[in-house]
């Protein structure tokens, strides 16, 4: 059996950009994409797809007897990754958190909170 070709990661459940410093000494930037847990009923098993920009040519498919394992493997090379270069650093930026903003009357003073 042949594992499924993926020439794009439609679903990804994790997306990032990492900046590091290869073994050689180079300061890289790589995009690292983590497909969904998909089935592979010919081989019976699960697998995801995995891209690390500049170390894979294509995406990998890696693979696992169920969902939760062949996303742990996945994630497994994703840390072989993080483990063969050094200083690290995700370049993902956190979305900021939207305040509430209290409601005011027409007169401009704050109206009292019911509840």
């Amino acid at each position: 059996m042949r594992p499924p070709k993926v020439s794009r990661i439609e679903d990804p459940i994790a997306d990032d950009r990492w900046e590091y410093i290869t073994r050689k000494g180079k300061r890289r930037i790589s995009r690292l994409t983590v497909g969904r847990p998909a089935p592979h009923p010919p081989m019976r098993c699960w697998y995801c797809p995995v891209r690390i920009e500049g170390q894979t040519p294509v995406i990998d498919i890696v693979f696992g007897s169920g969902p939760v394992d062949a996303l742990m493997n996945a994630m497994q090379a994703v840390r072989n990754f993080y483990e063969m270069n050094f200083e690290v650093l995700s370049l993902a930026k956190v979305p900021r958190q939207k305040t509430a903003r209290k409601a005011t009357t027409k007169r401009g003073r704050a109206r009292p909170e019911i509840g």
